[in-house]
């Protein structure tokens, strides 16, 4: 990086303005090399996406004034400069620099004394070290119309820290766009963020450039898609542009990377663009980013359409349902097309290729990866969920212990066990995305395939910061719940003693107490005893569930939990109890009885046709004391007068809709 400190200095090897004129007259054009692409340009690029918090009006103009006063005092001098530097540092320009643009202006009407402001920002650009200073005196050149000031913007172009106030500056000179568009064509990193988001597709090669290169970038990806792809009309570029397969596969990358982060409703006549692109793919021989923009665009509209079903909603897209249908169509027809698995093929060893282009067209084309094939994968790109949920949805044996192994030795297995968190799968952070990864690997894993493993790795998982992960072990360790000798016990101990999510915390309990003297229980749900809960339904009484300590409630210790509904029956044939009501989940699984103290009433009631229920109010850690709520249902009451209009017409769903 370019030294930075808050200290001026006249001596020009300290100076950032002539490290980066050294570096532009030995380096025509060329970017320099000294900075971190990946970071160099966040603190602008944050502020303007306003990922950072933006200030409200009053704070802009309060510290705008504030800079203006201390820039045009009568005496400039080099404490002038320090108290500006202080200012700045203190008070980055970027977060409200439009405002100090036009205080300054307007200020500036009334100074008679331009050179000494001149001078001031000649100083701060051509001798500083400090960065803030540079970027203050970039944003007044122009307005004081510095001299050789296209020098020196073409200077500071060559670094992130300065282009965004470059870019600027050009503006405020006027006819600038093809400029930009020079110093788009050669930026990487957030530099190019702001020269995209800045360029105006005027002609034809700028538009081209914008759809095909203007996203290429390794950060601000949906920011330059934005600028570029979407802000585009793609369907007019489609229909006015012949095609072959080079040019269709820049486009079909560029439209597969939008579709990744943008919804078909958010792009100009978004139903045509694809039945278009879907349209020269077929007819062009493309590569495989083809195939991925068709599948992109399959699951594009799949996603709208789980989306309208959740919402019940209907979406304007509709309008073209025979135009979708035969988009679908079309896709799929492509995607059974004889080329695509030698394409597929020859791409594997492309680390260029990300994983999962080649995931996706794999599963879309039926090509089976093999083994080696995707160890391949795997092993340049360990920390990708979308790897491990194909070997254990669609992938071979084979393919399945490729992940499992390469999984836990790669993936860093010290910060996956790091121990009991709140973390949950739908707030990670991406960098916590290998969390995801081993939560796969402990869900899909079977003992069958990993008999010598199993045991252990899930004992592991208990110290997963990520509950669902420790939800997903204490499920798998219900078999072994009679096999745990005393260092498992002692862990699984060690863990209920750390975790902090009650539910996982009686689960765990649950792993400890002994069932092989207990009965397990089912019955029937037939369908008269479905019940669904109605507003009138009537509160009865609270019980505590009987019978647990005789019964082996294993298979609902991960499964019952409070407000879970239960059903009442009747035991009529029940040796120790003539008014027994049994207990039972949803499924039949029964977990015990109605206290005999308690059922007299609840059991008249069910022999005169009423139906009860209960809810689930407490459970303990160990199970061994469950508390429900008893309910009288107002269904009997609906058969009633379901039966009295059935017999008033046997046009029975007329009355009752």
């Amino acid at each position: 990086m370019v030294r930075k400190n808050k200290e001026n200095s006249t001596n020009k090897e300290k100076s950032i303005y002539y490290d980066l004129k050294k570096f532009h007259n030995n380096n025509s054009d060329a970017l320099y090399s000294n900075q971190d692409f990946e970071t160099a340009g966040i603190k602008e690029f944050n502020w303007i996406t306003k990922r950072t918090q933006p200030l409200k009006a009053y704070e802009k103009n309060r510290l705008a004034n504030g800079l203006v006063k201390i820039l045009l005092k009568d005496e400039l001098s080099d404490y002038t400069l320090s108290n500006i530097n202080k200012y700045i540092n203190l008070n980055p320009i970027i977060s409200y620099y439009e405002n100090f643009i036009k205080s300054f202006k307007d200020s500036l009407e009334f100074n008679t004394e331009n050179s000494k402001i001149n001078n001031l920002i000649r100083k701060m650009i051509m001798e500083s070290n400090s960065s803030e200073e540079i970027k203050l005196g970039l944003i007044l050149a122009p307005i004081c119309k510095i001299e050789n000031i296209k020098e020196i913007l073409s200077i500071f172009s060559i670094h992130n820290d300065y282009i965004f106030y470059v870019i600027k500056a050009y503006e405020y000179i006027g006819k600038c766009n093809n400029i930009i568009f020079e110093l788009a064509k050669k930026s990487t990193g957030y530099g190019k963020v702001f020269c995209v988001m800045n360029l105006s597709p005027i002609n034809y090669e700028i538009k081209k450039w914008m759809i095909e290169e203007g996203s290429v970038n390794k950060v601000g990806i949906p920011e330059l898609l934005s600028s570029s792809m979407l802000s585009m009309d793609l369907l007019e570029y489609l229909e006015n542009f012949e095609f072959d397969g080079v040019e269709i596969e820049v486009f079909a990358k560029s439209f597969s990377m939008m579709l990744s982060d943008y919804g078909l409703d958010e792009i100009k006549d978004g139903i045509k663009t694809c039945d278009k692109l879907v349209e020269i793919i077929d007819k062009v021989n493309g590569k495989i980013y083809s195939l991925y923009s068709v599948i992109s665009i399959i699951y594009s509209i799949e996603a709208i359409l789980i989306d309208d079903y959740k919402t019940k909603r209907s979406h304007s897209f509709f309008k073209f349902s025979n135009q979708v249908k035969g988009i679908i169509e079309n896709c799929k027809k492509i995607c059974k097309k004889e080329i695509w698995h030698k394409i597929i093929e020859d791409q594997i060893s492309n680390e260029n290729i990300e994983s999962s282009v080649l995931i996706s067209c794999s599963e879309k084309t039926n090509y089976q990866l093999k083994k080696k094939e995707f160890e391949i994968i795997l092993k340049r790109d360990t920390a990708n969920p979308l790897l491990y949920k194909y070997a254990f949805s669609v992938g071979n044996k084979s393919l399945k212990k490729c992940a499992f192994n390469i999984g836990l030795k790669n993936l860093p297995m010290n910060e996956l066990l790091s121990g009991q968190g709140e973390m949950r799968i739908d707030n990670l952070a991406y960098e916590d995305i290998a969390q995801i990864c081993f939560f796969i690997i402990i869900k899909y894993s079977k003992y069958e395939e990993f008999p010598d493993k199993y045991k252990e790795l899930n004992l592991r998982a208990l110290k997963s910061p990520l509950v669902e992960t420790r939800i997903q072990a204490v499920t798998n360790l219900q078999r072994f719940r009679e096999e745990f000798d005393s260092f498992d016990k002692e862990l699984i101990y060690d863990v209920i003693d750390g975790e902090m999510v009650r539910a996982i915390r009686r689960t765990l309990n649950s792993l400890l107490i002994k069932t092989n003297n207990k009965e397990k229980k089912y019955i029937e749900i037939k369908d008269n005893m479905h019940i669904e809960e109605h507003t009138k339904d009537i509160y009865l009484n609270n019980i505590y569930v009987a019978g647990i300590n005789y019964i082996d409630i294993s298979e609902v210790y991960n499964k019952l939990t409070e407000g879970n509904m239960l059903y009442l029956k009747r035991e009529i044939n029940n040796e120790y109890d003539s008014n027994a009501i049994l207990i039972s989940t949803v499924d039949g699984y029964v977990i015990g009885y109605i206290p005999k103290e308690s059922n007299l009433i609840l059991k008249n009631l069910m022999d005169n046709g009423k139906y009860l229920y209960g809810k689930v109010k407490e459970i303990s850690d160990d199970y061994q004391s469950i508390n429900i709520d008893i309910y009288l249902s107002y269904k009997d009451i609906i058969e009633e007068i379901t039966g009295t209009l059935s017999l008033l017409s046997v046009e029975r769903k007329f009355y009752l809709q």
